[in-house]
């Protein structure tokens, strides 16, 4: 396994398809949304039929909120 560093930020697919509304970080922050008809405050998990709450930080706040403490989350949704 390799680690490779890079000096620019890596382009998502999301990012390619609807930059308006997709950030680096798209999904960290639920309650960030700019349409209605793109809100990620709620999603539907592969394999589900209804709809669900999306958790902030994808569900590992605990685990990872700590590395988003002194970001502008409003900014990098």
């Amino acid at each position: 396994m390799k680690i490779r560093f890079i000096d620019k930020q890596p382009t998502t697919t999301w990012q390619l398809e609807a930059p308006a509304y997709y950030a680096f970080y798209s999904n960290v922050n639920p309650g960030r949304t700019d349409s209605t008809y793109r809100d990620q405050a709620a999603e539907r998990r592969l394999g589900e039929f209804f709809m669900r709450n999306t958790l902030m930080f994808n569900g590992y706040a605990d685990q990872v909120g700590s590395l988003y403490a002194n970001m502008n989350l409003h900014k990098y949704f």
